[in-house]
This record gives structure tokens, C-alpha cells and sequence, in this order.
């Protein structure tokens, strides 16, 4: 077996509970701020994760099944770019309470998801797709962001 079989999955599983983590510490302060009506549940919004973490899980691995020896690198590099971000976003909204910040960072999110699709599809196609639901719910929890932004900023 290769060793990025093991390695990639527990990187996944310490980003999902990094994640999960930061943002269970933020909770108290998130239940006082005004959201919007049509926020999903929090089991969906876990659920979702736990979804996306498994793609994009399957996602490295076939990418890095298909890619070249020498492109490996670059490929790892973009994932833990990717890995990085989806944790300072939690770290932003609900450690440090910068919601405009973790806006912003949600955009920077997408955009390393949308790099990624862009770079292993020639590589593996399926990979790339497997990476569209992320890309859809990153968009979609920051314009969440941005919302609960705008109806808790002070005048």
C-alpha cells in the first residue's frame, strides 16, 4: 500500500476536526448574532462538511494517482494551501469574531478549490468534479458570511 493512501485521508480527518474544533469554541458567541432565516440546521451544515471532506479526500488521492512524479509536489502544495484556509476561516469567524476577515478568506477558499479543479483536470477529470460540491458550498457559506456580516455590523 502507498503511504498517500494513509496520509492523505489523515490529513483530511485533522483539517474536519481542526475545523470542528474551532468552530464548537465559537459557538456561545455565534448563538448571540442575528442570521439569516434561511440558514441551514447545523446537522446539515456538519453533514455537508463531513460530505466534502470525503470528495475532497478522494479527490487528492486520484489526483495524485494520476499525476505525474514530478507535478506531485505542486499538487500537495495546492491541497495544503487549500487545507490551510479551510481551517483559518473557522479560526477568523469563530475564534478571533472577524466576520468581514473570514468573508474575505471564504473568497480566497474558493478560489484555491476553483486552482485546484483547474489544475488536476487534465491530470484526472473526475477528480477535478469531485471538487465541485466544495467549490458551491464555499461560495455558499461565504455569501452566508457576508450575511451574517451585514446583520450584525455596527452603525
Amino acid at each position: 500500500m502507498q503511504v498517500h493512501y494513509i496520509l492523505i485521508p489523515l490529513i483530511a480527518i485533522a483539517v474536519v476536526m481542526a475545523g470542528s474544533l474551532i468552530t464548537r469554541s465559537g459557538l456561545p458567541w455565534f448563538r448571540t448574532l442575528r442570521i439569516p432565516s434561511w440558514m441551514p440546521p447545523a446537522r446539515i451544515i456538519t453533514g455537508m462538511w463531513t460530505i466534502l471532506a470525503v470528495l475532497t479526500c478522494v479527490s487528492a488521492i486520484l489526483a495524485w494517482d494520476a499525476s505525474p512524479d514530478r507535478d506531485q509536489g505542486e499538487l500537495g502544495a495546492l491541497y495544503s494551501v487549500n487545507a490551510f484556509l479551510n481551517v483559518t476561516f473557522s479560526y477568523l469567524f469563530f475564534a478571533r469574531h472577524q466576520m468581514g476577515s473570514a468573508t474575505l478568506e471564504a473568497l480566497l477558499l474558493a478560489i484555491s478549490v476553483a486552482i485546484i479543479g483547474v489544475q488536476v483536470w487534465t491530470a484526472s477529470w473526475v477528480a477535478a468534479l469531485l471538487l465541485g460540491p466544495y467549490l458551491l458550498w464555499v461560495l455558499f457559506a461565504a455569501y452566508l458570511s457576508f450575511t451574517v456580516f451585514r446583520l450584525n455590523a455596527r452603525s
